[in-house]
């Protein structure tokens, strides 16, 4: 697998195809995307907010049917409030109209599904952003350092100057 060196690099075919065939894994073996984002994130070397947005915004759209069937089978395992549950309806259900409602709860449980996905890609970026943040003081903390070394390096030489 190569690696990328940018976080702007243009994803190969290969890291595309390592991306969805990993999260599809996690997926069958009850496992998270997010555990799928983090493990391809250390494999490619990009971040895991890169792997959620790049699944979350090509990927899922070029394999929605896959993906889709993956997630049917798992969603007898998500939290209640994380799943939109219809009554079953036969094929013989037609309204006044002679149209099946079979399409329209088709269409409904599709659009509850992709709510989930969004609160998990959500998610997923709250946690990206907090580890950002984190990282970012932190990379202040070290700024600030250096300038008070700095600062000190020039007195001393100032010092050994004047001398």
């Amino acid at each position: 697998m190569s690696h990328a060196r940018s976080n702007h690099e243009v994803w190969s075919t290969e890291q595309d195809q390592f991306l969805l065939k990993t999260v599809l894994q996690h997926l069958r073996n009850g496992s998270s995307q997010k555990k799928a984002f983090e493990e391809v994130a250390g494999k490619i070397g990009r971040t895991n907010g890169a792997c959620t947005f790049r699944f979350n915004s090509v990927l899922r759209k070029q394999h929605y049917d896959e993906i889709r069937s993956v997630s049917h089978k798992k969603n007898g395992d998500l939290p209640s409030r994380m799943v939109i549950q219809f009554p079953r309806v036969d094929n013989k259900c037609i309204n006044d109209d002679g149209l099946s409602w079979q399409p329209v709860l088709g269409f409904l449980n599709s659009q509850a599904l992709e709510v989930q996905h969004m609160q998990q890609q959500l998610h997923d970026m709250k946690e990206e952003n907090i580890r950002l943040n984190k990282e970012l003081e932190h990379l202040k903390q070290v700024r600030n350092k250096m300038e008070t070394l700095g600062m000190n390096i020039s007195k001393m030489l100032e010092l050994i100057n004047n001398a």
